[in-house]
């Protein structure tokens, strides 16, 4: 099917906010390419970007997991490869809903997926400058492993983490998503006191 522009999903401006009731995480399907397409447009750099290719042999691969998170439209995606050591190949969130427990929630429901296929153990790759990323899967339980010098490109090297055994997962992922909306409101809530108090300087000052 050819997408045209009117047919393709848009990020709006001002997205209503996330909450985790609202949440569903759902296994994609061969109909879902066009909006996971967008993610990639959305979260990745053209260079970094996979291919329509790529992700049609994700959603159509015996041992691929693949899923959906929806709010009130698709907010991110999550592709493994089953195994007894399973492989997280691709996370990506929709800028406008990161750091709201999303990403949590797709890695805590993937690992779910490749456990139920019989999986003991999770690997994957992150670039070492992703420190949101490496923070999350951290936060998670996976520890690095090793690294691969040059990875995705001269200087770019890559980090190998691992979820030695699924249980170290904790809390279930709607916990985590409370816990980071949590975050988030503390910060938004420094932040503005923190303004308060520089605008009163400002006044005193005058």
């Amino acid at each position: 099917m050819t997408v045209t522009d009117a047919d393709q999903p848009t990020v709006p401006a001002d997205p209503a906010p996330v909450h985790e009731e609202a949440v569903a995480i759902t296994p994609a399907r061969r109909d879902d390419l066009a909006v996971i397409m967008e993610l990639e447009r959305a979260g990745f750099a053209t260079g970094e970007q996979w291919s329509e290719r790529s992700w049609q042999a994700e959603l159509v691969g015996d041992e691929r997991r693949v899923l959906l998170a929806r709010t009130h439209r698709v907010a991110g995606v999550i592709s493994l490869r089953a195994g007894r050591e399973a492989e997280l190949l691709r996370l990506v969130v929709a800028p406008w809903a990161r750091r709201h427990g999303i990403g949590a929630a797709l890695v805590r429901a993937g690992v779910e997926a490749v456990g139920h296929a019989g999986a003991r153990a999770v690997l994957l790759e992150v670039r070492w400058d992703n420190e949101p990323a490496i923070a999350l899967y951290q936060r998670l339980g996976f520890e690095q492993l090793a690294a691969r010098r040059d990875y995705y490109g001269p200087g770019l090297d890559a980090l190998i983490l691992k979820l030695w055994s699924l249980d170290d997962l904790g809390k279930g992922w709607r916990d985590q998503i409370l816990d980071e909306q949590a975050d988030q409101h503390h910060d938004e809530h420094h932040d503005m006191h923190h303004h308060e108090q520089h605008d009163e300087q400002g006044r005193d000052d005058r």
